[in-house]
């Protein structure tokens, strides 16, 4: 009828007359599935679904609609699971489905399916070593213990260890002396029971400086400390040949944002560094040097970020002065990036002299005209 009823006609045994008239109703619910792609569009094939009944064995009957979705047909006053797959993608599961108390006629519902970000970093840092070592030094400890804590946390983290050497010594040398340092790195590790299928180590011995302090070259101490060092890369997903599911840590997260994640991290870990200066100064203190190997680093290795730098001084001296001033701490820090690789046109420095200060100073103590004087680092989409 117009109003959806179903009725029809059977001279079957035991009615009332000859042919006799029967209402029809349906007992089984049906279920309608859509499925989309994160840009909204739906995805209409080459996704597996498994539904089945919960405590009962074997799978549903699953069949596809004229506009791709997903449909079945389900017993009343009952509990179900889905589970939708797709190669490179992260999986669904749903255990919330149910008939139960349901006066509907269908169950519909909506899902996403996300490409899984394969090896995508999320998080770099440098540990050092003294001259001719592999230990691993004092200061090092907080960057592995933290490490360690993040990949306890987070199951789908694996860690990149790219361990060198300064160019002292012989080349043969050097690179037994880098794979010695990546040991290094694993065994601290092993106080957090990271498998060691979770971390990959390369050692390059002095094959990768980071300046120009080659064979010969006559270099202060502090730029042959910068190359004695292992850098470490956590990944996301390492692996381009598994399926993963989606982490229990990410539910609520958007993860069509493949930088979600890298956001999340990086709350977490405070990564990018303020590089602080002296009185007057628009020099890099050899502290900063580190620091800025890390964001050089860092950047070189997740491309879809860029990097917006700001200058700033403390409150003595003119503000025309310090306006140069600040113009000038900017475009170093800027300048020591793009010497270690990162693009120009990935970054952005502005200069603001004395205008936006930390401590806005009547009398400050010296420490406080200290936290003035920076650049500010903001990693940007």
């Amino acid at each position: 009828t117009e109003e959806g009823k179903r009725y029809l006609s059977s001279d079957r045994n035991g009615g009332q007359g000859l042919d006799d008239i029967y209402s029809v109703e349906a007992l089984n619910k049906k279920l309608i599935a859509r499925v989309k792609d994160c840009d909204d569009n739906m995805i209409t094939e080459s996704f597996t679904a498994m539904l089945t009944e919960k405590d009962k064995t074997g799978t549903i009957e699953t069949t596809r609609g004229t506009d791709g979705s997903l449909n079945a047909d389900l017993n009343p006053e009952s509990n179900f699971e889905l589970k939708i797959s797709k190669k490179g993608y992260f999986s669904i599961y749903d255990n919330t489905l149910s008939t139960v108390g349901l006066e509907a006629e269908t169950l519909e519902r909506e899902y996403r399916l996300a490409k899984i970000p394969y090896q995508m970093p999320v998080y770099v840092d440098i540990v050092y070593y003294d001259l001719d070592k592999s230990l691993i030094r004092t200061d090092a400890e907080p960057t592995l213990d933290k490490l360690g804590e993040l990949m306890q946390k987070y199951s789908f983290l694996d860690l990149r260890v790219a361990s060198h050497t300064d160019s002292r010594a012989s080349d043969e040398y050097n690179e037994a002396l880098s794979q010695r340092r990546a040991d290094a790195v694993l065994e601290f590790l092993n106080k957090y029971n990271i498998g060691k299928e979770r971390v990959r180590a390369e050692w390059f011995g002095e094959e990768k400086l980071t300046n120009d302090c080659g064979d010969g070259v006559p270099c202060p101490e502090t730029d042959h400390q910068l190359n004695r060092r292992s850098e470490l890369v956590l990944e996301a997903f390492p692996d381009p040949d598994k399926d993963y599911e989606l982490p229990k840590e990410l539910l609520d997260k958007d993860i069509c944002d493949e930088l979600g994640i890298f956001e999340e991290l990086q709350r977490e870990l405070n990564a990018v560094p303020i590089v602080y200066f002296d009185f007057d100064k628009s020099n890099i203190r050899p502290v900063h040097k580190k620091e800025l190997e890390r964001t050089a680093i860092m950047m070189k290795r997740i491309k879809n970020l860029n990097l917006y730098i700001a200058g700033h001084t403390d409150q003595r001296g003119s503000e025309e002065y310090n306006k140069s001033l600040s113009e000038r701490r900017s475009a170093v820090v800027m300048k020591y990036l793009v010497n270690r690789g990162v693009e120009a046109a990935r970054m952005q420095h502005e200069w603001f002299g004395k205008t936006q200060p930390i401590h806005d100073c009547g009398t400050c103590s010296e420490a406080q005209h200290q936290e003035n004087r920076r650049t500010e680092l903001k990693l940007r989409k």
